[in-house]
């Protein structure tokens, strides 16, 4: 299992993309493996909110990571 600090500590390698009150997505563009399933992830999603709405623009695999604090972590895979 995922620990939660390291993925709060990973973003800092990711490039950020987008940011509104509800989502934030940061970009892999240093092909750093997913915590789920050690392969290598397109966008990390932090979902800052209990209730979030995101729209995907294209079909994708998810692996999901759920905080002690609520917050749902997607990495995307296209």
């Amino acid at each position: 299992m995922a620990n939660i600090e390291n993925i709060d500590e990973m973003k800092s390698y990711l490039t950020p993309r987008e940011e509104n009150e509800m989502t934030a997505s940061y970009q892999n563009t240093t092909s750093i493996s997913c915590p789920v399933c050690e392969e290598s992830f397109d966008y990390l999603v932090v979902c800052k909110q209990s209730e979030t709405s995101l729209s995907l623009g294209k079909v994708m695999n998810l692996c999901t990571v759920t905080g002690e604090d609520g917050r749902l972590f997607l990495f995307t895979h296209e």
